[in-house]
């Protein structure tokens, strides 16, 4: 298979990226006095855990994980001033809110993929941590955005969006790049 130019391996690891790991389900914390932050996200696989962990490393930033309650594992950021602008982007107070200048980049979408997506039957799912809402919507137009019309998948095997067709897949893939260490099944073919 022969990758896009606009995809994910051609472009440069950024900050920005990581908001694909906010449509993914992503939570910010910030310190006291909002001089740091951190990105933490819940994955269900080691291979998950593992490949974040070298995604956030290229990024220029160092990451651990913890067991977190129903056999996921919690990729956290380290605790950064880098992060600040990151956070404050996505959060109002203690809430998360949809930033007006999101753009999901390939490389956003990787990180999205990553945590997790997972092939089925019907096509590649790339999961939401909430089935209706403003975050879900916005994840649903920054697909299209990239060319990757999907569908919307409620609280029934979801929720998420599903990318479907052999077309759809395989524009998907390109974007996404090579399957990382262990990803198996759960990255997606054309």
């Amino acid at each position: 298979m022969q990758f896009s130019l606009f995809g994910a391996e051609a472009a440069d690891p950024l900050i920005r990226d990581l908001d694909g790991l906010m449509l993914a389900g992503g939570d910010w914390v910030r310190t006291e006095r909002a001089t740091a932050a951190r990105l933490s996200v819940l994955v269900a696989d080691a291979w998950r855990a593992k490949a974040l962990g070298q995604e956030l490393a290229a990024r220029g930033l160092g990451s651990d994980t913890a067991q977190a309650p129903g056999d996921l594992i919690a990729v956290r950021t380290e605790v950064t001033e880098s992060l600040v602008a990151e956070a404050a982007r996505w959060t109002r107070g203690a809430s998360i809110r949809l930033p007006v200048d999101l753009v999901l980049t390939p490389s956003g979408l990787r990180l999205w993929a990553v945590a997790t997506g997972r092939r089925e039957e019907a096509g590649f799912l790339l999961a939401v941590a909430e089935p209706d809402g403003e975050l879900h919507r916005a994840a649903g137009s920054q697909l299209a955005k990239l060319g990757v019309a999907a569908v919307d998948v409620g609280s029934r095997g979801g929720p998420g969006w599903r990318v479907t067709s052999v077309k759809r897949l395989r524009r998907f893939a390109e974007l996404v790049g090579p399957p990382p260490d262990g990803a198996g099944r759960d990255w997606p073919t054309a």
